[in-house]
């Protein structure tokens, strides 16, 4: 029989019951421990497939699941339009997992028709945001930086995800006009959103996924489901205060709970951590990454080296932003459940091992970290990090293609273009760029480049060449990506306009060797 006339090939790996809790375990443990060496494993017995990213059989949580990590193939299920046809569902893929906490409807479980007057509505929310919240958030993240002790040292992860906190809850939950500094009362209320979304977490991701509420002993996903309904009559009190005390004024009681429901997703503990993975990730590579010579600037002294209002300042500070989320995504997977079957790949391709079938019904798990660093998509240097990758192509090149920090297509985060602003601005404001203050201060990190642990240095893309076994090791992947064991960063502060020799053009464009 001709191979055009064949069916697609499954993906490849076990489909065992048997092995369906150790597989679990294994997963929920190390995402990337488990794919890579599932992926190793599959090259070794199909060498003349070595060079595919074919997707690969698992079961976890007793389903057939096909984890992807094609760069070519998430893109496509991400980018299938969400009509009443489409072959995905999100509602689906993540109903057991997260509609008890966070109740619908929701952007995150909705799916077509509702889904997308749904998400103009947001939009256009988010944009109202996007428009008032600028200088707020240039005063958290400054007071932020500016209460740390000169000279002192402290976890950079645990920092960040308490500036997150701040800047989250702000955005959501407070007045455009009120300041960064809130009442007491007010700081009160704000602690309590913050220890409940931390509750309802630990019952989300609770490996005991069972409710039992006895006098003597209550399990974290019970603890959790009553936070979350704890938390949305809060978000009602709150919405129904005059003045409403928040950004958005509802107008109608349907509107007022479809604003509750979704504060009780973007003041989540998940957001917060996704936030602050990326703050830790592109913080470390301004100020610890050295290139390939541990003796060269950090990239936080090139930039500040030339005048703060030039384009090529911003250009470079915006590629390492971009290329931070490329490499180092927070969180390193989403699902969807099949609808219909549905082939991975070209249907023309007449090479049936390029074509994977994945049967209705079976989960994606579409795996960002891995897709983001497929060779094909990315090149040779893929998996290591390159500070000018985003600067401005050439008009002979194609356009880079950016990675799924935020996922992509119809569905993309919402909040997208608002967190890489807030990103931008807190790398700002330590470096002491924000052109708002005239008693601005910048601030350094100091750690020692050689201390990073292997791990960490994969996640970031400057060591490249780990094993699975070493990422496991050094780095948390779920919920979201953190390392392990806290690094330590020493923080020492300087004023703006302290003496410093500006790098001439011809210096700079010498020092761009190391950053490509």
């Amino acid at each position: 029989m001709s191979s055009k006339h064949q069916l697609p090939l499954l993906p490849h790996g076990s489909p065992s019951i048997i092995s369906g809790l150790s597989e679990s375990l294994s997963f929920h443990s190390s995402p990337e421990a488990f794919i890579t060496s599932r992926v190793l494993a599959f090259r070794s017995s199909n060498p003349y497939l070595a060079e595919n990213r074919v997707p690969i059989r698992a079961k976890v949580l007793n389903r057939n699941v096909a984890v992807v990590s094609s760069y070519r193939h998430v893109q496509q299920i991400l980018s299938e339009s969400l009509d009443n046809d489409c072959p995905f569902s999100a509602r689906e893929a993540y109903s057991e997992l997260m509609a008890a906490f966070f109740p619908d409807p929701n952007l995150l479980l909705s799916d077509p028709p509702l889904h997308c007057p749904m998400r103009k509505r947001w939009d256009d929310r988010v944009e109202l945001i996007m428009k008032s919240s600028g200088a707020k958030c240039e005063d958290i993240a400054i007071t932020h930086f500016h209460r740390i002790e000169n000279n002192s040292s402290f976890d950079i992860y645990e920092s960040m995800k308490e500036l997150s906190w701040k800047i989250l809850l702000s955005l959501f939950l407070t007045h455009t006009e009120d300041s960064s500094s809130p009442t007491r009362s007010e700081r009160g209320s704000l602690s309590e959103i913050e220890r409940q979304q931390e509750v309802l977490l630990r019952g989300q991701f609770s490996l005991f996924p069972v409710s039992i509420n006895a006098r003597w002993w209550r399990s974290p996903r019970s603890k959790g489901l009553e936070a979350s309904r704890g938390l949305l009559n809060l978000f009602r009190e709150r919405l129904r205060e005059v003045p409403a005390k928040g950004l958005f004024i509802p107008k109608n009681a349907e509107e007022q709970e479809d604003i509750a429901k979704h504060t009780l997703l973007f003041t989540s503990s998940l957001a917060v951590k996704a936030l602050a993975s990326l703050l830790t990730a592109t913080l470390l590579n301004l100020y610890v990454y050295r290139g390939k010579q541990s003796s060269q600037s950090s990239l936080a002294e090139n930039i500040t080296a030339l005048p703060s209002e030039t384009e090529r300042n911003n250009e470079l500070l915006r590629s390492i932003c971009l290329e931070t989320e490329r490499l180092s995504p927070p969180v390193v997977g989403i699902m969807r459940r099949t609808t219909r079957d549905i082939v991975l790949g070209d249907p023309h391709e007449i090479n049936i091992d390029k074509q994977i079938l994945v049967p209705k019904g079976w989960d994606i798990w579409l795996y960002f970290v891995g897709a983001a660093r497929d060779p094909v998509a990315f090149d040779t240097n893929a998996e290591t990090f390159t500070p000018r990758r985003y600067c401005t192509c050439p008009p002979d090149k194609a356009e880079v293609k950016e990675g799924f920090a935020f996922g992509s297509g119809s569905k993309a985060c919402l909040g997208k273009y608002l967190m890489r602003e807030v990103i931008l601005t807190v790398a700002k404001a330590c470096l002491g760029l924000l052109p708002r203050s005239e008693n601005q201060d910048k601030y350094v990190l100091h750690t020692n480049f050689d201390d990073i642990p292997p791990g960490v240095g994969a996640w970031l893309g400057w060591q490249p060449d780990v094993g699975p076994e070493q990422w496991a090791k050094d780095m948390k992947q779920l919920p979201t990506q953190r390392p392990v064991k806290e690094i330590k960063v020493r923080m020492t502060r300087e004023s703006v306009g302290a003496a410093h020799t500006d790098l001439s053009i011809m210096e700079w464009f010498d020092a761009q060797e190391y950053l490509d």
